[in-house]
């Protein structure tokens, strides 16, 4: 009977490499959890961006859509919050920083006329990120024309 009693008290508890592979297991588990979560936050933040984009770019064009055809219309910028709910801001002059607060995007939106023809106008509007600039995105065109 001495050597059954050896035996249990020699297998009871963990060794040092289940310990090791248990601990390994954990860590992969966890490695990808955490790369799950963040994936998800980083495609939630860029469809929340794109999706601000494209109201922004809905806004400008209903815009200059609603305005009178002007053949000496001026371009100009407007500032937006993505995280506030206040009404659009014009930036102060064309192309130039927003005023300091929420601003996350600006529309630039420039015309030119199409060309042989004194009568249509190719708007263009292109968003831009704040505070780096970079625009985002492709740029959009929308036509206006006189009605005389």
């Amino acid at each position: 009977m001495p050597r059954i009693r050896d035996r249990r008290r020699a297998q009871a508890g963990t060794t040092l490499v289940e310990l090791l592979v248990s601990l390994s297991i954990a860590s992969f588990a966890l490695a990808i959890i955490v790369g799950t979560l963040s994936s998800g936050l980083l495609q939630s933040t860029i469809a929340k961006r794109n999706t601000a984009v494209q109201a922004v770019l809905q806004y400008e064009v209903e815009r200059i859509g609603a305005s009178g055809f002007d053949g000496s219309a001026a371009p100009y910028s407007d500032c937006f919050a993505t995280e506030d709910p206040t009404d659009p801001t014009a930036a102060s002059g064309y192309q130039l920083n927003c005023p300091s607060g929420p601003y996350a995007l600006r529309a630039d939106a420039t015309w030119e006329w199409l060309p042989s023809s004194s009568t249509v106008q190719v708007w263009t509007i292109t968003v831009h990120a704040l505070p780096s600039g970079d625009a985002v995105g492709r740029s959009v065109q929308t036509y206006k024309v006189t009605h005389s």
